[in-house]
């Protein structure tokens, strides 16, 4: 009965914690950091300030728990070994757009950690936290095509991968700000990823 109970209230709790960061989520990225008040938070989670802070300090850290939660779900890019290690690039490249533009858990949480944190130290940490895993899977998608003879080098390995992660950034401000419509946008998208990694072979 008594390991019962526990088990209820750990749930009821964690329920709580849930509903708090979905409402966060939502907050933080329509108001940024800055505007957002913890009773913003209560209102759309449809709980009282007291409820919030029995689970947080402060906004500070339902930020960093709404963001931490959507980035652990974030399911890591699985290579096609029908496929090259640059055409599983290109695909890496395409996934990496789409989770910035597709409205998601992980677009608001992105949108928020590079638009709206105001340079706070502790939320800078996991926006480098998600970049470095980025460089991570280009390096080693590069490296792949390297060891497969796929891709020789005439310059040094940074750099390339700088030029690949500018791929990425690039393409997104075509898609997301520019003026390509709905229906040819992703077409477009793909592309352009596989033109700009063809340069590699040049």
């Amino acid at each position: 009965m008594i390991i019962a109970m526990a088990r209820k209230t750990k749930e009821d709790a964690q329920k709580t914690r849930d509903q708090i960061l979905d409402a966060a989520e939502l907050v933080f990225y329509e108001k940024g950091f800055t505007l957002t008040t913890m009773t913003d938070i209560a209102e759309v989670a449809k709980l009282s300030r007291g409820a919030i802070y029995g689970h947080y300090k402060g906004k500070l850290e339902v930020a960093i728990a709404m963001a931490e939660r959507v980035i652990d779900q974030v399911v890591p890019f699985q290579s096609d070994v029908a496929l090259s290690p640059l055409l599983n690039l290109k695909q890496y490249c395409m996934q990496e757009i789409r989770s910035y533009i597709e409205p998601s858990s992980i677009q608001r949480v992105l949108f928020f950690l590079y638009i709206g944190i105001d340079d706070s130290p502790e939320l800078l940490h996991l926006r480098y936290a998600w970049e470095k895993k980025r460089v991570v899977q280009i390096d080693t998608l590069l490296k792949q095509s390297i060891a497969l003879g796929e891709l020789k080098l005439d310059t040094d390995f940074e750099l390339v991968s700088l030029y690949c992660q500018s791929i990425i950034e690039g393409v997104f401000s075509i898609v997301h700000f520019g003026s390509l419509p709905e229906a040819q946008r992703w077409h477009k998208a793909e592309q352009l990823c596989e033109f700009s990694l063809q340069q590699l072979y040049k």
